[in-house]
Formats: structure tokens, sequence, C-alpha cells
């Protein structure tokens, strides 16, 4: 079923409660305070049932200057508005406003009700009918509906009651697979149901038991009940208005303002990125770095604009900003909000958010602008594209997700798209990368290895833990080393073992280094097991090869030729490789090995036994218990 909320607008006096009244029999004025002054204070909630079976929730909202706030906590999640003027007064400064508001929010969709027809003569109200179509002229409500009604004589009613049905017919259904989000403007006790807290529920569903967020605080408590028009549901659904009691939850821990959500659903902002507009009547103007009052959903706060596009925008102009906030703010892309001028205080315009965790700091430069755009009026695959490219490494489909306030199954087809259009690869499970990142990375490295190989010319490469500190030290060491098998794939750099190092870079020995490397590799290789240490291969040569020595020696060991057990015993790869292959055989005919078996296995002295063991020890190959070794990782 479709839930859809109407609201009222209008100037005080206007006859708006009258009106819910008239048509829902209920009276929405519920404080004491307002049925003495009989103005309407805080926003009161009704429904409207039509004659298929269907039914509407109706919000009417204060109409005194005083209490715009009161009225912007209950217009955020309006659908439709029912404009009222009163016949007797036509337009006056708060009807002006409210429209403001109105299209500030993003309503598009609604009705003009002229009320107190049955106090003024036919000439009057043309008069008063003209003078409202000269106010609509150019909003969303300029090709509306017109009803002339009277609250006391019933007259217009059934004509009202009638486009109401048919603009809740045409609204459009929201969303209610996405994770629930209510904006409180309403908090009490109830005996025996703890706190409770009411609002627009609008998006999602929430039902009895769901765990939720109250935000900005992060604190979780339990969904005990929830209330619909009066009545237990075990679900509400976007469109409703919703009263939901919390368990363990103490009153001055929530207040209004605050946002329930499904947990981690919602980033919460001390900064926005935002397109703002100045109302099209408005005689103030805002200013670069000015400070203004903000209303998102039932939250106000201070805000410090900082324009990016003009120092100044006047009425009917707009201009890409950052704002400041005073308070956290949960939001998220997409979201609506108002402005009011600081002092005096008076609804000057509003506009969207764009962006509702920026990174960076703030700049006028064409390519943020660009961003900007793109997150106003692009897809959702191109919202996720400049996402991508932003978070510049490694990224899930949550941190997409989080970044770009596109639910769940959105994201996942726009990052379905770019992968399908080469804009992004999948790396690993639920791991991916912006191709203009991997190509950026690829020239960084690439420069990196030129360094590297000019300045260490007989090292194999760099080692790949050292390139990913270097290049992306926030990724974690499986996605490191997926994106350099990625820069290995596009041949990019070549990776052997542990290193990285340019595809045609090859180690290149002088003369006397070639000689030094043969002669070095034929001792080691007649020496087996039994080494010599680094200082006792050193004497072997002449004091004016030392340099060079020292240099062959380090190349083979950064190019793998060399095994490093201890700073003092080095081993040839393949010697390494045949002592390893001797000693998991004892492991899978014995089960565990002691000092004296592996000496005795390999033929060699109890020095280069133990080296190898606690190399294998460093590995996590195996674990020493006691006197004996048994298999820890493996091999």
């Amino acid at each position: 079923m479709k839930h859809v909320i109407i609201g009222t607008a209008g100037h005080v006096d206007h006859g708006k409660t009258a009106l819910v009244k008239a048509l829902t029999g209920i009276d929405t004025d519920r404080l004491e305070e307002e049925k003495r002054r009989g103005v309407t204070i805080e926003p009161g909630f009704a429904y409207i049932d039509f004659d298929d079976g269907s039914r509407a929730g109706i919000i009417d909202v204060p109409g005194h200057e005083r209490f715009i706030r009161n009225m912007l906590a209950g217009a955020g999640g309006v659908d439709l508005v029912m404009l009222v003027v009163a016949a007797d007064e036509g337009v006056m400064p708060q009807t002006r406003e409210h429209l403001g508001i109105l299209a500030q929010l993003g309503i598009k969709d609604g009705l003009i009700v002229l009320t107190k027809t049955d106090k003024v003569e036919q000439d009057w109200l043309e008069l008063v009918v003209d003078d409202v179509l000269q106010l609509v002229k150019g909003t969303f409500l300029e090709t509306k509906q017109f009803i002339p009604v009277s609250a006391f004589t019933g007259e217009g009613l059934p004509a009202l009651k009638s486009a109401l049905k048919i603009l809740t017919d045409g609204a459009q259904e929201k969303n209610t697979g996405l994770p629930f989000r209510l904006p409180i403007d309403r908090v009490f006790p109830v005996d025996g149901f703890g706190t409770v807290v009411t609002g627009t529920l609008i998006e999602g569903s929430v039902k009895t038991g769901d765990i939720a967020e109250i935000l900005p605080s992060g604190e979780k408590a339990p969904v005990r009940n929830i209330q619909v028009h009066g009545d237990n549901v075990d679900t509400a659904y976007a469109g409703q208005r919703t009263a939901i009691s919390l368990a363990g939850v103490k009153r001055g821990n929530i207040k209004r303002g605050d946002v329930l959500s499904a947990e981690g659903e919602l980033n919460i902002s001390t900064a926005i990125d935002v397109k703002i507009s100045v109302l099209p009547d408005s005689k103030r103007t805002i200013k670069n770095n000015s400070e203004l009052h903000l209303y998102h959903g039932a939250r106000a706060t201070l805000t410090k604009v900082f324009l990016l596009e003009a120092n100044e925008i006047h009425s009917k102009k707009s201009s890409y900003a950052r704002l400041k906030l005073k308070e956290p703010l949960p939001c998220k892309r997409g979201d609506r909000f108002v402005v009011r001028f600081y002092s005096p205080v008076e609804t000057i315009g509003g506009g969207i958010i764009l962006d509702s965790l920026p990174q960076g700091r703030i700049s006028r430069s064409e390519t943020a602008l660009k961003a900007l755009k793109i997150r106003e009026q692009g897809s959702a695959a191109e919202i996720a594209d400049l996402t991508a490219y932003e978070l510049g490494g490694v990224f899930s489909n949550e941190a997409i997700k989080k970044r770009t306030d596109l639910d769940k199954t959105t994201c996942d087809a726009a990052i379905k798209t770019l992968i399908e259009n080469g804009n992004v690869q999948m790396l690993l499970q639920n791991k991916y990368i912006s191709e203009r990142v991997l190509t950026a990375l690829g020239k960084e490295s690439k420069e990196m290895l030129t360094d590297y190989h000019k300045t260490y010319p007989l090292r194999a490469g760099m080692n790949i833990a050292e390139l990913r500190q270097k290049l992306i030290p926030d990724n974690g060491t499986a996605e490191a080393n997926a994106v350099f098998k990625a820069l290995n794939d596009k041949k990019i750099i070549r990776l052997s073992g542990n290193n990285a190092a340019l595809p045609g870079f090859s180690i290149e020995y002088s003369q006397a280094q070639q000689r030094i490397y043969e002669r070095l590799k034929e001792e080691l290789k007649n020496s087996g097991y039994d080494v010599k240490s680094p200082d006792e291969l050193a004497e072997m040569f002449q004091k004016n090869e030392k340099r060079d020595f020292d240099q062959v020696l380090e190349s083979m060991i950064s190019n793998g030729e060399l095994v490093m057990l201890t700073s003092q015993v080095y081993w040839l790869k393949n010697v390494y490789d045949n002592a390893a292959d001797m000693i998991q055989k004892h492991f899978i005919d014995y089960g565990e090995i002691t000092l004296a078996q592996c000496r005795d296995t390999l033929g060699t002295s109890r020095k280069y036994a133990l080296a190898f063991l606690e190399h294998l020890d460093g590995k996590q190959v195996t674990k020493l218990h006691g006197d004996i070794r048994k298999l820890a990782k493996g091999f």
C-alpha cells in the first residue's frame, strides 16, 4: 500500500487547523496553549480516509513566523502540500515564506486551498484569487488546482477531498527496501513504554525488534513498540507518521532533531558540500563566509557558508558551497535543507546536499566544481566512478556506498556497470580499484623503480613491502599485492619473488664484478651447507675489491640467488630448497624433528642445522616445543 503525507502551509490564522478538522474530524491542536491562543505551535498530525479504504497522513504546521522552526520540523516528510490562503486576508508574509520553504524542500506537487470563503463577497474573492495566482507564478503550484472552501459551511470540502485523492494516487511511491530513517520531531515518556519518539518515516521500513541507532550520539536501542495513527503495528513504512518506543533509552539521551536510523547507514558530518540558492523574492543575499541558521529534517543548527562560485549570491541565484556546521549533522546526499538569516531571523534560501562527507580542503578549482556537478547531475555510475577515483586506492562496495550515499542495490549495479565499461577493475572478492587510480599508481611506481634502479643498479629490484609502504600505505597487504599483480599483468612493473622491477631491467656486472660473482658462486656451491661467513668470504678478495664484493653479495641476496638464514649464514637458493625438501620429508615420516635429527638429515654441523631451524621458526613453518619442533603453518 502507498503511504503519503499531505502537509498544510500558510500564514497564521488562515484556517489550516480548522480545514484539517473539517476534512478528518481530528483536532490537531493538542497542546493546552494552542487551544487557549487559537494558534498552532507544534506540528499536528491527523489522517484522512478515502472512500476506497485508502488513507493519507496530514501534517498541520504552524503558520506564525515565531514558529517557522516547528513548521520546518513537520514539513520535512511531506509528499503533497495544501497551500492555505484565507479569503478575507489574501496573501500574507508567511504565505510567501512557506511557499519558498516548500520549494527548497523539493516538494513538487499539491494544490491551493482558499479558506473562509463564507466571509467574503465574490468581488473580493476574485481579487484574492488574482493575488494568489501572482504569488505561485513560476513555482511548482503555478498550474495546480485552486479550490475555494469553507470549513464552517462545508462548501468545497467534497471537491477538495476528491482532489486530494487524485494527488495521493499519483504520488511517487517511496522505496521501503532502503534502510529506515526517521527524523525525530517529538520525544516524550510513556508509562509502561519508556521513551517514545515520533516523526515521519522518510525511508525504508522498521519493525519491532529492530536495532535502531540514535544519531548523532550513536547510541543503539531495540525498537520495543510501533504505532501508526494511534494503532499498534508490527512494521511501519516510509511515508507514515510513526511513533516508536525505544527500550533502555533515557529521555535525556535523545532529543528533537536527532535521527533514528538503521545501524551504520548515515554519515555524520560537521561539513557538507551543497548547492545553495536564494529565494526568488528575497531582499537579502548570501555572502561568502556568512553565518546562517540551517534546518534539515527536524534539526536546526548554525552554519558558516563558504561559496565556491561567487562571493555573494542574490535572489534567484545559486552556487556550490561548503557549509561548516556548528553541530554534527546525520544526513545523506540528496537531502534538502533550508537556511534562514542569522539576524533578523527570516528564511533566505536553501538547497540540496551533494556530498555528506566531503574529503579535502575547500576548493574553487575547476576539478572540485566539476566533481560537485557530477554529484548534482550525474548518474549513479558516474557518481560511483568519481568516488572510486577520489578514494585513491583499493575499495569495497561498502566504502563506495558510504561515500556516495547510494543504497546497496544501486551501488552494486553501478560498480557492475563500471567494471563492464572498464572504469573499475575487480582485484579480489569485493575489492576494486579505479582504472584511473591504477594508471596513476602505475606511473608513480614506474618513477620510483626508475630512481631505485639508478641508485641500486646491482639489486634485482625494490622489495615489495617497501614499494607498498611508499605507494599505497593505507591498503592492506593482500590488497596491495593485488594491485602489484594488476600492474605486473599490464607489464608496467615486473614481479619476481619479493621484488618489483621495471620490465626491461636486468643486473649488469662490470668485468671485475663478474669475476667476483663467478668465484663467489663457485665457493658457495662447493661449500653446500657449511658456508663461510660474509667476512670470511670477503677475505677471498683483495682490499681494493671490497666495494665490488659488497655490491655483488647484496645483488645475489636481492635477486634471490642467496637465502639469508642469519646475518652470518647464506645458502645458495638450490641448496636451501634441497634442505627444505629433506626436512619436509622428515616431517611427513615422523611429524616432529630435533636439532640432532636435522643435523644428521642434512649431513652438516650443529651450527648450520640450528641456523636453518631457527630460520624456519621465523617463517612460522615450525614451532619449538621444548627440545623438538613441530609444524606450525607448514611448508
